[in-house]
């Protein structure tokens, strides 16, 4: 803060003394460098030492350019314009020089000790059920829950978040409330429904195939204009436990929900 300060006080004293010499073109140019902010305090130091190498060199040559320009512009009167012009840059240029330089060892040093990382939770939220109970902290439902939040930008966020499993490193399967999700992972990170089920549309309990494989039968579909039919999925677990994982979270999210319209599993 003190830093902070400091480099505000010190810049509008330079922007005065700038200000002195009467040279649009030295004040300019001055603005252009004083606003590129430092990214630490060696680099403010050097931008500031080549501000007040170049502010000495440039009130010296003043004193010789100056009359030289004023006295091609208006004759006599300019050329003593130009020495005066000239003899208050030679004073003034250097001096600006000098508190620039200040201004800019502050503004590094304000830099240095900003943080530019972005604040990131270290875990996803805490899932908190239904019945409002704060249960310990589990990393799986907490990233299930956010997940389903995340699906093509919060469409289903409305669900209930019961459960889940990673199919393969791009795909899960994904339990609500309500039915079931198929999910797939982008290259960039984003997270689409391949295709889902309410629990209404199943017409029998869904069974495993072949040790890891999850079959879903459920009310047919219409699926294109050619009338093409589909009666349910057919999932394919990396083990034969991840099938069987699944299928008790489906009996357990069926027989907590009630579903007393289908037989249950």
């Amino acid at each position: 803060g003190i830093a902070g300060a400091a480099s505000r006080i010190t810049g509008a004293m330079a922007k005065g003394v700038a200000a002195i010499t009467m040279d649009e073109e030295y004040q300019q140019r001055r603005r252009e460098a004083m606003n590129r902010q430092p990214s630490g305090i060696k680099e403010g130091i050097a931008r500031g030492g080549k501000g007040l190498v170049s502010g000495f060199v440039s009130g010296i040559t003043g004193i010789v350019t100056k009359p030289i320009k004023g006295a091609q512009k208006e004759g006599t009167a300019g050329f003593f314009k130009g020495i005066g012009k000239g003899l208050v840059g030679a004073v003034a240029r250097p001096t600006g020089g000098i508190i620039d330089l200040a201004s800019s060892t502050f503004q590094g040093i304000k830099r240095a000790t900003e943080t530019s990382e972005d604040v990131v939770s270290l875990r996803p939220p805490r899932f908190i059920h239904e019945d409002g109970v704060i249960r310990p902290y589990r990393l799986r439902e907490g990233i299930g829950m956010q997940m389903l939040q995340k699906i093509e930008n919060g469409r289903y966020a409305k669900y209930k978040y019961f459960g889940h499993k990673m199919i393969n490193d791009s795909d899960l399967f994904l339990i609500t409330k309500s039915g079931i999700l198929f999910v797939t992972q982008g290259t960039f990170g984003q997270l689409n429904c391949e295709w889902q089920y309410s629990f209404e549309e199943f017409t029998k309990e869904p069974f495993i195939v072949d040790g890891r494989r999850l079959r879903i039968e459920a009310k047919e579909r219409v699926k294109s204009v050619f009338h093409a039919k589909e009666y349910g999925k057919i999932v394919n677990f990396k083990t034969a436990d991840d099938a069987k994982w699944i299928l008790a979270k489906l009996q357990e999210v069926w027989e907590r929900g009630g579903h007393d319209h289908h037989p249950k599993f």
